[in-house]
């Protein structure tokens, strides 16, 4: 109350004051003073709404009491019943709508749960922000420390340093047969959906592995899973639990993302399309873009949702164990970018969003850490806006005008191009109020369109590793299909297609390479330099067991371009109950070993300062404290990225710390990779000489055989003790490395094309899947390497598959480097005989080599083996389609709280709108029927005024009329104030509030029929026509690219979408005797008559689909009849290619035929089909004027907008991604291609008709 009091007196005293004085004296100066008193306190009003937004009833938690009163009705904080609590949020008072009472069901069946040890807790949303705080949703660390815990500069898992290097793996945009696809599926096919899903996430994952990723970031998508209310769908390829056991099964991490909101690049946010078109609850609680204001309704759907896919995910935490060893979900998200700030970096967000998400997941039995990601760097940590709120919040924290912010355990951020925006750790720790957790970027992005440089995912990654950032995930990184209508307008109508580093065919770019080399690095000696901090911030170590190195330098290069990190001190130690405690011990006396990791960048200097070799500078730790003399020197290159990694004080034994154990003090030679051959002997993957020039230098006198040189050599500061300084020599071969005792290191000099295939089978996270005879620092590092050909992937127990073929596959080499005998997954394998060997790698009991026998899938003409039978097609008949009368605005308010804006009332009376009628697939149709006679026309022109989103097309009586596109893409940041002026300014935004202009009008006078005026000769056949008027048919199609986000603070998922007005000039209809039962406002103006042409509507309604993205909008497209064979193309063709000559008066086309598999079963010596991981990668090639989309096995897989020569390629089988293409059980693949164009793309055929001609081909995409 005291609170409420201050706020109203600093609103009303100052005016009060301000009003009384300028009536006195005229004092406009103490006006504007006034003004300027009252906008302050407004903003403070804001700030206490962000930060305590009041008492909010009905909101849905649970408590641990272990009784259930879910048949007890819940009151709310005013004495009324959940329904009058409801009901406050509607201001139209039509409480008895249908709509109104569906929804009541949902805060009903959320409120009153049914599980037996769950109470619903009455007026339990009553101070919220009192009641929720960081402390009682805090990650229990006494309890489940032991197996995961964190500070500052990493996790730890069962007490070890670990990376979370994840790259976004998004299982719902890989299409998968059966599911969705055909709506006739029966319940015999549910099982079999599962296990292609199951074998596609295998697939896809398997190369997220092989790249070096230890975790995945999975983003749950609410709609995939629900596509009508109440309706939950976790079977097939929803199958969360069956993805999570796949990830546990694979070794991998995952970054659970439960949303709601999962991001900008999917339509609607991720929000269920029933859910959007219910306007009259706010999603994210926006009641306009910019302002919020709390929805108890929205609230109870969240909850609703979370009480699915949380219920999936518990069982898969990694602080829980089932029979696979520990779970995988390292930490939960909670929402994305939900406290988005304004203008001058305002909050926008409620407090109490984040506050009920947190409550709703810890009571539902979520252990592990909650984590936000609200921030972005730098903006909202350094920007002046962003400083100087923080202020403010202080100071009014301090008068307790506004409550403490609440924090979930970890405050994860976003950044972009981190390369050329470092983040600062002390940053970081002031903005999160320094909860001593790790830097945690959940999106960090690379510069768009940069393949190579400083934007590069590679530099991005290297640079987050440099600078202390452990934790992070790379979207896009994978080019995963977007198939359906999934994406949202932003990524559907201008992607990016140079963004990702690996392709949709599974093809690496160059900078994919480069990316695999450096998360290689890094989990190679990810227990030395994952819990690691800057040197300059610890202390110098003055003593130690064996020497080791305390700092580097490299005195030609900028200090910015030399960044050294040394390992913080943590041992391991066994409690009482067996389990295992991370702990640290900082004392500057300590006798371990730190590992220290080099990062130089020099890939933004002068090429004269990296092209040579440069000096390395070592200081041991024993040397002077004051001195500023360096211990040793040593020489080497960047090599051809112009980076290094480079390590020292590596350990190579069954102790640490023994007196036999090998010592690696230093190394100016990039180690890729590190293989543990068992307790005491382990191979290194490096560079030879002539790419990436450097030394090893090792402690003791070490003996060394084959490809290198040893001198024994004294260092200064080393007490004596000698150290061996090795050499390798030019070109490929194996260097040992022995000690006294026995313990050796093999270095595996190898060339750039092993480098560019190089993939490694890394070690699971948990301590169950451990191998006794590896040392603990090597737990989860790598298990075994493979190169020579692309492609390739090997696991943690040396099995080798081939996971794609690539072009011109023949006899090729392939290495393999593993304790055991590989195991070959494909019958494409052989191992070589000693006598055809490699003689630089001969003899190396650890190195296998094989050949791989793969049959090219690629004729010498380069051409597809692949081939098309039984072409056929078809065309849509307008009069078949399921029309029904258009409703109008009138119709639809008798529903509660509908989105119906004054702007529509005066523009029009229909409800054009596709979301208000349900019909949210891609394409809406439109029809308009209109009888005309002379005395009916008032003006020489007959004009057709439209307003549409986002591409429309017209057909008028049969003949096309062209159309036009309103879409604009706004090239500001999103969410700053220049995209809210870009959409504001341009109508069609991709994004924001939408400026509802864009009326094209067509001009229709020579198109429209009017009957004559009747005479003695008219014949009777035309007669009737001529007494009731000419019949004129409008059919207008318009194609949206999909609902808007609801990101940002933008209130843009109920933007409308199809018509939003359709105006007829040049006649008028008033005085005809028409039935006007329909017409609401019987002052014949104009909205009158335009209910007179009587408006139609058709479409697919989502929410009857099993998958509601897998549809375009046209209802015939599931057709099985009207198909005829195409005659005028070959029915059966190999290496197909073919013009379709389309004439778009016609309307719109449909074609379908079989894809054959490929022809290896015409080979005498092979009569099987290839495997589904090594099928014949297909596209179909699309070029034309066109707008057409394609299914494959009743996907809709892919979509083609051109009015220019651009050519679209559509994977339709093969790669890594091609999952909804050829399976090994099938022998063919059903292609259906819909297509229609615009008149004025017309051109002359070689036959002389005026068609579109538009080339279909099948070919290899070549993937740079």
């Amino acid at each position: 109350m005291t609170g409420i009091l201050l706020e109203s007196g600093m609103v009303l005293v100052p005016l009060a004051c301000a009003v009384l004085y300028i009536v006195a004296s005229s004092n406009w100066l103490l006006f504007l003073f006034s003004i300027g008193a009252v906008l302050s306190a407004l903003a403070v009003k804001r700030l206490r709404y962000h930060y305590s937004s009041g008492a909010h009833s009905d909101l849905v938690v649970r408590s641990a009491k272990a009784e259930s009163q879910s048949n007890i009705p819940l009151k709310s904080s005013s004495g009324g019943t959940p329904s009058s609590a409801s009901n406050k949020n509607n201001s139209t008072g039509n409480e008895s709508s249908k709509d109104e009472e569906d929804f009541e069901e949902i805060v009903k069946d959320a409120r009153q749960h049914c599980d037996v040890d769950d109470e619903v807790v009455e007026g339990s949303g009553t101070l919220l922000s009192d009641a929720v705080t960081t402390a009682s949703t805090k990650y229990d660390m006494e309890l489940y420390g032991s197996a995961l815990s964190y500070d500052h500069r990493c996790f730890y898992i069962d007490g070890r340093p670990t990376w979370v290097l994840a790259a976004d793996f998004d299982y719902w945009r890989i299409p998968i047969p059966l599911d969705g696809a055909f709506e006739n599926q029966s319940s015999v096919e549910v099982e079999s959906t599962t296990d292609l899903a199951k074998r596609a996430w295998r697939r896809v994952l398997v190369q997220y592995k092989s790249m070096g990723f230890s975790a995945v970031r999975i983003r749950f998508h609410w709609g995939f899973h629900s596509p009508d209310k109440g309706k939950y769908n976790f079977t097939g390829n929803r199958d969360v639990h069956k993805l999570l056991t796949l990830c546990e099964e694979l070794g991998l991490l995952v970054i659970a993302c439960l949303g709601p909101y999962i991001g900008d690049d999917v339509q609607g946010g991720g929000y269920p399309f029933w859910l959007i078109q219910r306007d009259h609850v706010r999603l994210r609680h926006l009641k306009r873009s910019g302002i919020k204001v709390w929805d108890n309704r929205f609230a109870a759907a969240e909850a609703e949702w979370y009480d699915n896919i949380i219920s999936m995910i518990v069982g898969h935490e990694v602080v829980t164990k089932n029979t696979r060893g520990r779970g995988c979900v390292l930490v939960v998200q909670l929402e994305n970018h939900l406290e988005s700030r304004g203008m001058l970096g305002l909050p926008l967000a409620l407090q109490d969003e984040t506050r009920l998400l947190a409550r709703m997941a810890r009571e539902r039995i979520i252990r592990t850490p909650l984590v936000t990601n609200n921030l972005n760097w730098p903006g909202d940590f350094e920007s002046l806006a962003s400083r100087a709120w923080a202020q403010v919040e202080k100071k009014l924290r301090s008068y307790r005008i506004i409550g403490d912010a609440y924090r979930a355990d970890i405050s994860g951020f976003s950044v972009c191009d981190i390369a050329n925006n470092p983040v600062d750790i002390n940053s970081v720790s002031r903005v999160t109020r320094g909860d001593n957790s790790p830097m945690l970027a959940l999106e960090l992005y690379r510069q768009s369109a940069l393949v190579s440089g400083d934007g590069s995912f590679s530099h991005q990654i290297e640079s987050a590793l440099s600078q202390g950032l452990t934790a992070f995930s790379l979207p896009r990184f994978f080019a995963l299909p977007s198939w359906g209508n999934i994406a949202s307008p932003s990524a559907t109508n201008c992607p990016d297609p140079q963004y990702a580093a690996v392709f949709e065919d599974g093809a690496l770019s160059a900078d994919a390479r480069t990316s695999r080399l450096v998360l290689g690095i890094a989990r190679a000696f990810e227990q030395q330099s994952a819990a690691a901090d800057p040197i300059r911030t610890r202390p110098w170590i003055t003593r130690t067991i064996r020497p080791a190195v305390r700092g580097v330098a490299i005195p030609t290069l900028p200090k910015d371009a030399v960044c050294v990190r040394r390992q913080w001190e943590y041992f391991e130690r066994a409690t009482v109950d067996g389990r295992r405690d991370g702990s640290v011990s900082n004392s500057p006396d300590s006798g371990y070993q730190l590992g220290v990791v080099t990062f130089v960048n020099g890939a933004s200097l002068p090429s004269s300062l990296v092209s040579g070799e440069l000096g390395f500078m070592f200081s041991l730790a024993d040397a002077p404290m004051l001195s500023k003399e360096a211990s040793f020197a040593m020489t080497g290159t960047l090599g051809p990225r112009k980076r290094g990694i480079f390590v020292s004080n590596i350990f190579v034994g069954p102790g640490s710390f023994d007196a036999g154990s090998l010592l690696l003090v230093a190394a100016t030679k990039e180690i890729y990779a590190r293989i543990a051959l068992g307790a005491g002997s382990e191979v290194w993957l490096c560079a030879e000489e002539s790419l990436q020039s450097g030394q090893l230098f090792f402690d003791g006198e070490c003996r060394v055989d084959g490809h290198a040189d040893v001198e024994y050599v004294d260092v200064e500061h080393a007490r004596g003790r000698k150290f061996s300084f090795v050499v390798p020599n030019q070109g490929p071969g194996v260097i040992t490395i022995s000690s006294n005792n026995s313990c050796k290191v093999h270095v595996v000099l190898v060339s750039q094309q092993a480098l560019d295939t190089m993939t490694a089978g890394y070690r699971g996270y948990g301590i169950e899947k451990a191998n006794s005879s590896v040392s603990q620092q090597m737990q989860s590092g790598q298990a075994s390497v493979a190169w020579g050909v692309d492609g390739l992937a090997v696991d943690q127990d040396g099995r080798l598959d081939l996971v794609a073929h690539r072009k011109d596959l023949g006899k090729e080499r392939v290495f393999v480097i593993s304790q055991t005998r590989p195991q070959l997954g494909s019958s494409m394998m052989a191992f070589v005989a000693e006598a055809d060997m490699d003689m630089a790698y001969k003899g190396q009991e650890f190195l296998w080599q094989l050949e791989l026998q793969a049959k090219s899938w690629q004729s010498e003409e380069g051409s597809v083996l692949s081939s098309v039978r039984g072409f056929e097609k078809r065309v849509t008949s307008w009069d078949t389609l399921p029309w029904r009368l258009l409703p109008t605005v009138s119709d639809l308010e008798t529903m509660d709280d509908i989105n119906v804006m004054s702007w529509q009332r005066d523009l029009g009376v229909f409800a054009y709108n596709a979301i208000d009628v349900g019909l949210n697939a891609s394409h809406v149709l439109y029809r308009c029927q209109v009888k005309l006679k002379p005395q009916h026309i008032t003006s020489s022109s007959i004009l057709l005024q439209l307003n549409a989103r986002h591409r429309c097309t017209i057909w008028v009586n049969g003949l096309n009329m062209s159309g036009h596109e309103t879409f604009s893409k706004q090239q500001a940041p999103p969410g700053s104030f220049a995209a809210l002026r870009q959409a504001r300014s341009n109508p069609g935004s991709s994004q924001g509030p939408d400026k509802w202009d864009g009326t094209h009008t067509y001009d229709l006078t020579r198109v429209m029929r009017i009957s004559s005026i009747p005479s003695a000769s008219t014949l009777p056949s035309t007669q009737e026509e001529e007494e009731e008027g000419a019949l004129n048919e409008v059919v207008v199609v318009v194609e949206s690219y999909g609902l808007g986000t609801q990101s940002d603070g933008f209130n843009d998922a109920r933007v409308p979408r199809g018509l939003i007005a359709a105006y007829w000039h040049g006649f008028s209809l008033i005085g005809e005797d028409h039935d006007d039962s329909e017409i609401h406002d019987h002052s014949h103006d104009e909205r009158t008559e335009q209910l007179r042409t009587r408006w139609e509507i058709c479409g697919v309604d989502v929410s009857k689909l099993s998958c509601p993205y897998n549809s375009s909008g046209f209802p015939d497209e599931l057709a099985t009849s009207g198909w005829s064979a195409a005659v005028e193309y070959p029915l059966v063709q190999e290496n197909w290619s073919t013009r379709i000559k389309l004439n778009p008066d016609m309307g719109v086309h449909w074609l379908r035929w079989s894809l054959l598999a490929p022809n290896y079963h015409k080979e005498e010596d092979s009569s099987e089909l290839p495997s589904a991981g090594a099928d014949e990668p297909v596209y179909l090639r699309i070029c034309g004027k066109v707008t057409a989309y394609v299914w494959l096995n009743g996907i809709l897989l892919a979509k083609h907008r051109a009015e220019d020569d651009t050519e679209s390629l559509v994977l339709l089988r093969g790669g890594v991604f091609g999952s909804a293409g050829l399976q090994a059980d099938k022998t063919e693949d059903r292609v259906v291609v819909m297509m229609y164009g615009w008149a004025e793309h017309v051109g002359i055929t070689h036959s002389g008709s005026n068609a579109i001609p538009v080339d279909l081909s099948l070919t290899h995409r070549t993937s740079s």
